[in-house]
């Protein structure tokens, strides 16, 4: 999947035309984060047409959706644990290892969620609590991670989510 593909799928799909959410680009130059202007997805994206991806080449961070919870976590070692209480949960998800030493799983429910529902959530899975707030960021998936270059990209689970 390419990253418009999969802005386009958590606009329509995930979000079900619900969610304008914001988007940019970070990068880090000589230890100085340097960052475009934040703008909402129909702005970036509404105006590329096919074969056109390369306007959308520098976007590399997003919002998180009001009906999403990411679990930033830190560590490896915690993740297979996780993944099988999130599974005995009976929760879809999605794992994208961040391409530094962390991962992330989103989980996308039909409705938005209070800051209180997605903290409780977030607890519970040990992740990051301050990816519990709406207008919360978070590196974009299949895109080069700000801070390292590497792609953010799925997780190979077991369960196919």
């Amino acid at each position: 999947m390419n990253k418009k593909s999969w802005l386009d799928y958590l606009y329509y799909k995930v979000g079900n035309q619900q969610y304008d959410f914001r988007v940019n680009g970070l990068k880090k130059k000589d230890e100085v984060v340097i960052s475009t202007k934040w703008k909402k997805y129909s702005e970036v994206c509404f105006p590329i047409d096919i074969g056109e991806d390369w306007k959308i080449e520098y976007v590399n961070n997003r919002e998180i959706l009001p009906c999403e919870v990411v679990i930033d976590l830190e560590e490896e070692g915690s993740i297979e644990e996780i993944i099988k209480k999130l599974t005995e949960d009976n929760l879809t998800f999605y794992v994208f290892k961040t391409g530094s030493r962390g991962f992330h799983i989103h989980i996308w429910f039909k409705e938005v969620l209070t800051n209180d529902e997605k903290l409780r959530i977030v607890k519970r899975y040990g992740g990051d609590e301050q990816k519990a707030n709406q207008g919360t960021t978070i590196a974009l998936e299949y895109a080069p991670h700000w801070k390292t270059g590497k792609i953010k990209e799925p997780y190979p689970l077991e369960n196919g989510n």
